[in-house]
């Protein structure tokens, strides 16, 4: 982000691109973006476009970063297209901060709830171990169910934590394989708040880096091409592909977007309209602006229902193991009398 905005500045300002690498290579304090921006300036001096420039640093940028950045070199847009680069950036970053900062509660509360857990289960349950045996199998069913878990735990703790460990290798190999990461991701749209945030998320990106490339000069096929690496959902991917197939037959986006479920409706509408009077890039990029804010609104809803909902699970599971080791130890009071 920092190397997009200062980027942006300088070549805005009408340095050279070899200039505004000189300059910002110069002023980087972080040996790590000095090297980056060394080996571009060397690149570019070379010949290089900066697409390529940045082809070669595998990892280090996005496709549709790359890609962007070439359509604004065609176009002779360069400063352009790195100012809007560079919003985007910000804009995503602030989403992630502020997310980031409002799950800060709710992952400490789970930290301390699971830590909680722990300690009961192998500390404070086996210590009623030697009580509840005199019960002759009078135990309440609940206090049975807690105290097996604890017997489990505590004399297999190491296989369990093994299995657990094999079992999360073995989803994560399985997550990769593109069927099953499709039918997830599809799944994920379909939950309640959360998938309605994330295809407002994915189609604010596409049509904020679509309308970008349009107003660059590139064809809708092309820009479409572009744009779609920088969706991350699987199932939106995929239909965004069968799309772009009929585009190429001929036929509009807004149509196309009827046809699928996983495209919010404001998208559709108001690409329909940018259709119809002529202004496809600038009602996208409004579209994109517009969705934006709502995900931001949807992202606050989020977590003032996630805090509550997550105290009220997280007190009921450690209420219900206390509430069944003094159901036991009732229980076997009520045999003694």
């Amino acid at each position: 982000l920092g190397i997009t905005r200062e980027l942006a500045t300088l070549v805005g300002a009408g340095l050279t691109l070899v200039k505004s690498l000189s300059v910002l290579c110069a002023l980087s304090n972080d040996k790590k973006t000095k090297k980056l921006l060394a080996r571009l300036l060397q690149d570019i001096r070379e010949g290089e476009s900066l697409q390529s420039a940045l082809s070669v640093e595998k990892g280090q940028f996005p496709k549709y970063y790359i890609s962007m950045i070439g359509a604004g070199e065609a176009g002779g847009k360069l400063g352009d297209v790195l100012d809007k680069l560079s919003g985007y950036l910000q804009r995503s970053v602030d989403v992630r901060e502020k997310t980031t900062s409002a799950l800060v509660y709710p992952a400490i509360l789970m930290v301390m709830v699971v830590v909680a857990m722990a300690l009961i289960i192998t500390v404070v349950l086996p210590q009623f171990e030697p009580i509840f045996a005199q019960s002759e199998g009078k135990l309440p069913m609940i206090t049975e169910i807690v105290m097996g878990i604890s017997r489990v735990v505590n004399q297999h703790g190491g296989l369990i934590l093994l299995a657990i460990a094999i079992t999360s290798l073995w989803g994560v190999a399985i997550l990769r394989t593109e069927r099953v990461r499709q039918k997830i991701d599809q799944k994920i749209l379909s939950l309640f708040l959360i998938g309605e945030m994330i295809k407002k998320h994915e189609f604010g990106r596409f049509h904020r880096m679509l309308g970008t490339l349009l107003e660059n000069g590139l064809p809708l096929v092309t820009a479409m091409t572009i744009a779609m690496d920088g969706i991350s959902n699987h199932h939106i991917t995929a239909g965004l592909r069968g799309i772009f197939t009929r585009l190429k037959e001929g036929a509009s986006l807004s149509h196309e977007y009827h046809k699928v479920d996983f495209v919010p409706l404001l998208a559709v509408e108001l690409t329909r309209v940018g259709e119809d009077t002529g202004r496809l890039s600038g009602m996208l990029i409004r579209t994109a602006d517009i969705m934006d804010q709502e995900v931001q609104s949807l992202i606050d809803k989020f977590m003032a229902l996630l805090v509550p909902v997550m105290t009220i699970l997280m007190g009921f599971i450690i209420a219900g193991m206390i509430a069944s080791v003094l159901l036991g130890i009732m229980s076997i009071n009520e045999v003694a009398f």
